[in-house]
């Protein structure tokens, strides 16, 4: 996934450079909180670079007033798994990851664990987990999460209990997330699994 962002993000950033090349002037662009200044935005190309970066998975905000483009990529781990259970020295128990059933139309129980991590402090980091089916439709959804973000990241776990998988094909788990700064949901990481051969 980090390659097609950077492969993404440089195919339209080689295209505003052509721009940037007959006098209009670059932004600045900061990659997860470091200057990056070997890549030049121009001002006309803002909002395409920050729809790509989100499309890819990162958070894109533009500062007028600096001129600054900061895009932030966090490290999303996601793990379908059969148990989570925390102990009470407060140690997390994860056990038996799901590849898949061989079986459709079985309500399932299962837990998703999300570890995020390289993301920006954020006093309201707003957290769901999307369960999408072999036809692009959500089968289950969790509630929203509100997290205060410190020290560069969080993780949380999710059940799902008796979530009817009726098709077979290979269905998606996604975290998807909004801070203060955005008010779009966007797709940070998925994993996946399947449901029949």
């Amino acid at each position: 996934m980090k390659k097609k962002w950077i492969v993404g993000l440089a195919s339209v950033l080689v295209l505003s450079s052509a721009t940037v090349a007959f006098g209009e002037a670059a932004v600045r662009l900061y990659l997860n909180g470091e200057r990056n200044s070997k890549i030049n935005v121009a001002g006309t190309q803002i909002e395409a670079a920050q729809e790509l970066a989100t499309s890819l998975g990162a958070f894109a905000s533009y500062d007028k007033e600096t001129g600054k483009l900061f895009i932030e990529k966090p490290n999303v781990n996601i793990m379908v798994l059969e148990g989570i259970q925390q102990l009470k020295n407060k140690d997390i128990l994860l056990s038996n990851p799901v590849t898949g059933w061989l079986e459709k139309d079985i309500p399932r129980n299962f837990g998703v664990f999300v570890e995020v991590d390289n993301i920006t402090d954020s006093k309201e980091m707003m957290v769901k987990i999307n369960i999408l089916g072999p036809d692009n439709q959500v089968v289950d959804a969790s509630k929203e999460r509100s997290y205060s973000v410190r020290d560069g990241g969080f993780y949380f776990s999710q059940p799902f209990v008796s979530t009817k998988l009726s098709k077979i094909g290979t269905y998606r788990v996604q975290v998807v997330m909004k801070n203060e700064k955005n008010d779009e949901w966007i797709v940070v990481g998925e994993n996946t699994f399947t449901v029949g051969k």
